[in-house]
């Protein structure tokens, strides 16, 4: 359905030859005459407004897919190009100028990934075109230069079994950059990533930063012109010879004994603080804090955060301490292991003391779990392994919302110079983050279960969002300043613990919780009952 949403008119209904769920919807062509569709019948379909309105016969009905297509992708500065991102594990790229016949020389494969991967999203670079990054079910991103991509023609395979088709061609490995979360890039093994996939990835307008919403994760930003590596955690020597940015104040060493304050609350004078004026002791402060929540991610960020002041404030011993506390949580025993040899090594006072000898203790029992581990990982190829080790992490990340039930949740930049990051969660609000400070700005209820589209308008200041519930909400400012909002959520804090929990929970656990299933602790109850909507 296309709609006027400033009048709230619906224009048009266009039907389509789709039998299954529609995952995407683009315009295509410089007039925006052409829609296409990517659906669950593995089907694309490209057809003017005209013809659908008609019951006319599409331009294109590509069936090469096997799989469910969950994404398209066109390209800004060649509007009849464009890509579909399957469950089958290929891309394929179509060109409206061009034929297009399905499972023949015509038919253009951008990028295998193999039978193995489901590719769930894809993003083309508003700025430089040649740019597309891929996500697929794993914890990276696939950034892909087109101009060194060399396409295949699509190979038939007549047993309709995956496992079947012929091997992708090979690339240059220089054709693409993975980018990852550093924690998960650095432990993906098969038994690490059986619930994580990149369910969402966008570029902001300048084309520089790459958001990506992590299913089983967080939301993470990428800066893939100025990008962090992964294995910046594994080399001691890079924390040498530099100077103090400016002496500490210590203000939080200063505090009374008698001062209490929650860990959320830290966080967020913490986050606002480094966002203007960082001080060692903020950092430091955050990764305690942040050790001590030990929510999804917080310890490798922490890690970073103590690498950080390590860097900018290399005589400060708390940041070494805690960075090898973190490193053997993490269970990264070598990391562990060189990090506490080079604090021995520059603070020798310390080498007899009872805290170092408790650290060389907790690294080799980290170092027996790491070599019982190593046996279950998943064998990948030598170029892979390559890949994955020489993977982008990510400059800051956004916390609050849950991302385990559906695979096309989404995450978006918003306001006038993206200043805002929003994303719909599974338990049916809209979260908002300050992109500076990475704080929560506001909450919303936006649906009775789940929300899973989150699309700024991309000059008005408007939000499209869609979930379970049958209809589409937009949302726009309050007119009062002050006025009262029933839409927004009370205590958010409430709803991101519940959201954190909810994200380590057992599989079968997290189906119940999420069809609203309570499971009681007390012997001789009843079954549980479903939640009603």
């Amino acid at each position: 359905m296309i709609w006027d949403p400033f009048r709230h008119r619906l224009l048009k209904t266009v039907h389509t030859p789709h039998i299954g769920n529609i995952f995407s919807v683009k315009f295509v062509g410089s007039d925006d005459s052409l829609i296409a569709t990517g659906a669950g019948d593995c089907r694309v379909v490209v057809q003017s407004v005209e013809q659908a309105v008609r019951h006319q016969t599409p331009h294109l009905d590509c069936g090469c897919h096997m799989g469910r297509v969950k994404r398209l992708a066109t390209s800004p500065d060649e509007p009849l190009l464009f890509w579909s991102a399957s469950e089958d594990g290929l891309v394929i790229q179509y060109d409206m100028r061009e034929p297009h016949e399905c499972a023949s020389t015509k038919s253009k494969v951008f990028v295998d990934l193999s039978y193995t991967s489901e590719v769930k999203c894809i993003a083309v670079n508003p700025v430089r075109s040649h740019l597309i990054a891929i996500g697929a079910n794993d914890c990276f991103i696939r950034l892909f230069d087109r101009r060194m991509v060399k396409t295949s023609t699509y190979r038939i395979n007549h047993t309709n079994d995956l496992r079947k088709r012929t091997p992708p061609e090979p690339q240059d490995p220089r054709c693409v950059q993975y980018f990852a979360p550093g924690h998960l890039a650095k432990d993906a093994r098969g038994d690490m990533t059986y619930k994580l996939a990149a369910t969402y990835v966008t570029f902001d307008s300048s084309g520089s930063d790459m958001l990506v919403n992590m299913g089983g994760e967080q939301i993470y930003l990428f800066d893939i012109n100025n990008p962090r590596y992964v294995n910046e955690l594994c080399v001691p020597e890079n924390a040498s010879n530099t100077k103090n940015v400016r002496p500490c104040c210590n203000i939080y060493r200063s505090r009374s004994n008698g001062t209490k304050i929650t860990s959320n609350r830290k966080l967020l004078k913490c986050n606002k603080k480094i966002s203007s004026q960082p001080c060692a002791c903020d950092f430091i402060e955050r990764a305690r804090t942040l050790f001590n929540r030990k929510w999804t991610g917080d310890v490798y960020s922490a890690a970073r955060d103590y690498l950080h002041v390590i860097r900018n404030w290399n005589d400060n011993k708390d940041a070494y301490i805690g960075l090898i506390q973190c490193l053997i949580a993490l269970n990264w025993s070598d990391e562990a292991y060189h990090w506490l040899d080079y604090f021995s090594s520059n603070f020798v006072d310390y080498n007899d003391s009872a805290q170092i000898k408790t650290l060389h203790d907790d690294i080799a029992s980290c170092k027996t779990k790491k070599d019982e581990e190593i046996n279950s990982e998943k064998a990948f190829s030598d170029e892979e392994k390559q890949l994955r080790l020489e993977s982008r992490d990510y400059e800051t990340h956004f916390i609050g919302h849950c991302n385990t039930t559906t695979d096309i949740k989404e995450a978006n930049f918003l306001g006038e110079n993206a200043n805002f990051i929003c994303a719909g969660s599974d338990d049916g609000i809209i979260f908002i983050w300050d992109r500076k400070t990475t704080n929560i700005a506001t909450a919303l209820w936006g649906d009775g279960s789940i929300v899973n589209c989150v699309q700024p308008h991309p000059s008005a200041c408007l939000i499209a969002t869609s979930g379970i519930d049958p209809m589409v909400k937009l949302w726009s400012p309050t007119g009062e300043e002050g006025a009262e909002n029933s839409r927004v959520v009370v205590d958010p804090w409430a709803a991101i613990e519940a959201n954190q929990q909810r994200m380590v929970m057992d599989p079968f656990e997290n189906m119940l919780a999420n069809m609203g299933y309570r499971v009681s602790p007390l012997e001789g109850q009843d079954t549980p009952t479903c939640r009603t909507s």
